[in-house]
């Protein structure tokens, strides 16, 4: 049993996001929402992503077999995700179009990505700074990345667009905090897949930023995503599609 920064880092990036799909779930125990259902599905299943990495890499750090099967993972279930994000965004701003077209072809292209990360070689370790090296896997990468570009850059605006006409403060609120939450998460990636090593940073660099951007998105959660207050509903009118 080996311990590692990235374990640690992402141990901080499972609280974080683990606030998130709590908070989510007591939207959705308030309002019964598609949407409240769909975002508790999209935490969720990020949270499981994290807490399943930060196991591997406290505790398997030098298994290189369970860190494959850790990135194999990852793919996977991030695909489910991005789906549920593709979803949401069509259920949101394509109404008259089933969401079904959102979801598929992003499920599908995560599968993809999944199947190439079984299939082309790499070899994650643990580096002497004790930061794990996950290897490169160029194409699968790109996709990866591809996948976080075109399911949380849309819903990132789709958030600033419902804060904007929102007169509930609260929903106005939760909208500007997810929109931020979402521009995190590409950074993380980026991080992840493309400027450590650009930019040479090495796995412990890349874990320093990723326990930086987890402390972040756990502030913002604390002040954007307030529990639902009891004595009242939030404001369901038309104007506003998204109903917590």
């Amino acid at each position: 049993m080996s311990f590692s920064y990235t374990g640690l880092a992402f141990l901080l990036g499972s609280f974080a996001v683990g606030l998130l799909s709590y908070r989510f779930f007591q939207y959705w125990q308030r309002e019964k929402t598609i949407i409240s259902r769909l975002f508790l599905y999209m935490a969720g299943v990020f949270t499981l992503f994290m807490l399943i990495t930060a196991v591997s890499g406290l505790f398997f750090a030098q298994n290189t077999t369970i860190l494959k099967l850790t990135v194999i993972f990852a793919a996977f279930i991030q695909a489910f995700a991005f789906a549920v994000i593709g979803y949401i965004i069509f259920y949101l701003k394509f109404p008259r179009v089933s969401p079904w077209l959102g979801v598929i072809p992003i499920f599908l292209l995560g599968l993809v990505s999944t199947v190439l990360t079984i299939i082309l070689p790499f070899n994650p370790y643990l580096e002497p700074s004790g930061g794990i090296n996950w290897d490169n896997q160029p194409v699968a990468d790109t996709i990866r990345f591809f996948l976080f570009l075109i399911s949380f850059l849309p819903l990132s605006f789709i958030m600033v667009q419902q804060s904007r006409i929102s007169k509930d403060p609260a929903v106005k609120r939760r909208a500007i905090g997810i929109s931020i939450l979402l521009l995190f998460g590409i950074v993380t990636g980026l991080l992840d897949f493309f400027l450590e090593n650009m930019l040479k940073l090495g796995a412990l660099g890349s874990d320093v930023g990723m326990a930086v951007i987890s402390v972040v998105i756990f502030v913002t959660v604390f002040f954007t995503q307030k529990p639902p207050k009891k004595e009242q509903k939030i404001s369901s009118s038309s104007s506003e599609r998204i109903k917590w």
